[in-house]
């Protein structure tokens, strides 16, 4: 369960890049490729195993003037979701 605790991290094997044709950020993994959109991606390049949930939402609200509980759900619903798929640990 991630939470504003969890110190999220990307999953062994995982590597955040940007595809060599397109420039888009994608996560490449063994078994293939996620292209993030944009906003994933500012979540996704925070993940450093270091910060934790909160500190990325805090990070991203200062950033973009935006209120922390406006981006926490987006936040951990996207950090949820690569976590199912298991790309990223907390």
């Amino acid at each position: 369960m991630i939470d504003p605790k969890s110190h999220p991290a990307l999953a062994r094997g995982v590597r955040l890049q940007n595809d060599a044709k397109t420039g888009e950020p994608m996560l490449l993994y063994p078994e293939g490729a996620l292209y993030l959109s944009a906003t994933a991606y500012e979540v996704v390049s925070r993940c450093d195993g270091q910060q934790t949930t909160a500190a990325i939402i805090s990070s991203l609200a200062e950033e973009y003037d935006v209120e922390m509980d406006t981006l926490q759900t987006d936040v951990l619903e996207c950090l949820a979701d690569l976590n199912q798929r298991k790309l990223l640990v907390v």
